[in-house]
């Protein structure tokens, strides 16, 4: 798979949905980061940092480095399952979805401040 697009319509009912949802505010609220597919999954990459996704047959999955906000996202979805990296949502549980959309904006946002942070001496 070479493109977000492909991946995009590898897909049927609720997972393309969620998929489209993600992609569609990435590309909307993020068009100068760098979209590629990485891991077969749609990666959007920045400062450093990266925000990913992917559909399996059970859930949704949104992977990123910003461990805080992981954490915070534990107090938040519940409902979701965790591993080292990303969330797991079950497709049932579209609520979930303005709460990444958020967890998105606020890892852009940190990640901006890091980057000013540089110090001269």
């Amino acid at each position: 798979m070479d493109s977000v697009n492909e991946y995009i319509d590898s897909y049927e009912d609720e997972k393309k949905e969620w998929v489209v949802a993600f992609v569609t505010f990435m590309r909307k609220n993020y068009p100068n980061w760098e979209e590629t597919i990485s891991y077969q999954m749609p990666t959007y990459k920045f400062l450093g940092q990266y925000i990913a996704f992917n559909a399996t047959k059970t859930h949704f999955t949104f992977h990123t480095l910003d461990f805080v906000m992981l954490e915070e996202l534990k107090e938040e979805l519940t409902n979701a399952k965790f591993g080292k990296r990303c969330v797991k949502v079950k497709y049932k549980d579209k609520d979930s979805i303005p709460i990444l959309f958020d967890a998105c904006r606020k890892i852009a946002d940190r990640s901006k401040m890091e980057d000013t942070n540089d110090f001269v001496i």
